[in-house]
């Protein structure tokens, strides 16, 4: 009886998600150079005056596509990543915040060894140094515009793993995910676990066979309810 309910399921999700998206079609008819029948019939209709023309199609868009996306790729883009959701920005806030408190609490800690040495040598009254707010702002702003925190960097670490290794293929990969977003606007890939579990898989998926129910309170097609692949 499950089985019956998933297969049901299952088939209310193909009805109401997958449909023929025409013009994405037609883009990609374009790219690989297959005229559209229908579009130029007319030009091959005899209307009584003579055999009809045989028209042949010329692709002008798949060169430049080509090179766009072979131009990119030459640039060895730069993958970066960063830290979006609440939780872990509240946390790296924190990170940061206890980091600023640690740098400003080792210079005090110098300037206050300095301080005592200074006046029990020399028996000098303490004074208020204007020195000092500056070189704590000035502190402050140095951790602000260079600290990285833990999580970033591992998520970098990992972006590095994925872009030299070679069982993910990563450079061909971004060459097709780079050409459907060139033809169509749009690209779709999922990642997942090996069979072995030990490495990831990088799967580009058809724009022409993908079929996303998007979530309307999620930016990323990952937090949709369902979709459905066509394979």
């Amino acid at each position: 009886m499950n089985k019956e309910k998933e297969i049901e399921k299952i088939n209310q999700c193909i009805t109401e998600l997958v449909y023929d998206k025409t013009a994405l079609r037609k883009a990609y008819n374009y790219y690989h150079g297959i005229r559209d029948a229908d579009q130029f019939k007319y030009l091959e209709t005899n209307f009584g005056i003579g055999v009809p023309t045989s028209i042949t199609f010329t692709p002008l868009m798949k060169k430049h596509i080509d090179v766009l996306v072979g131009e990119y790729l030459e640039l060895e883009p730069d993958m970066q990543v960063t830290c979006k959701d609440d939780e872990t920005v509240s946390k790296i806030q924190r990170d940061k915040q206890l980091k600023i408190d640690s740098e400003i609490s080792q210079f005090l800690q110098k300037y206050l060894q300095n301080a005592i040495v200074d006046i029990l040598m020399n028996s000098k009254e303490p004074v208020n140094d204007p020195f000092i707010e500056k070189e704590l702002q000035r502190i402050q702003l140095d951790v602000e515009n260079s600290f990285e925190s833990d999580y970033e960097i591992a998520a970098q670490n990992i972006l590095e793993y994925i872009k030299h290794n070679r069982e993910l293929d990563i450079r061909n990969k971004l060459r097709e995910m780079l050409t459907d977003l060139l033809i169509g606007g749009i690209c779709y890939y999922r990642v997942k676990p090996s069979g072995g579990k030990d490495n990831l898989v990088l799967d580009v998926l058809n724009p022409l066979d993908t079929f996303v129910d998007r979530n309307p309170n999620g930016f990323f097609l990952n937090q949709s309810r369902r979709a459905v692949i066509r394979r």
